[in-house]
């Protein structure tokens, strides 16, 4: 396993935990289409996430400076998409659904799929 994901998720609060798991997911496998690959919205994490908008930009500012994600265009058309270090998080999503493990399990609680 990739030691920065570890490391970097280890770093940051349970509550980004929680919400690099809801873009990770969106990311890559979000009813919003058609948009880049990789590439997660403010309005499908919010609607997913159930987080108040303050608090979401508050959560994604730590996951920026934790060097996991990166926001590319401004507001309101912010593009999230997983840091190059953070790539792999793509990884264990594809192989928590795979085995039928929740992707909340690996990202909240750092129980990455073997």
């Amino acid at each position: 396993m990739n030691s920065f994901l570890v490391e970097r998720l280890g770093d940051v609060s349970i509550s980004c935990r929680k919400l690099f798991a809801v873009i990770v997911r969106e990311a890559y496998y979000g009813p919003i289409h058609p948009k880049n690959q990789g590439t997660a919205t403010p309005p499908e994490i919010l609607e997913a996430c159930g987080l108040d908008v303050g608090e979401f930009y508050g959560l994604l500012e730590e996951l920026k400076r934790a060097g996991l994600i990166k926001v590319e265009n401004s507001y309101p058309f912010e593009e999230i998409q997983l840091s190059p270090e953070a790539v792999e998080a793509r990884w264990v999503a594809d192989r928590c659904a795979k085995i039928g493990q929740q992707l909340d399990n690996a990202f909240v609680n750092l129980n990455f799929p073997a």
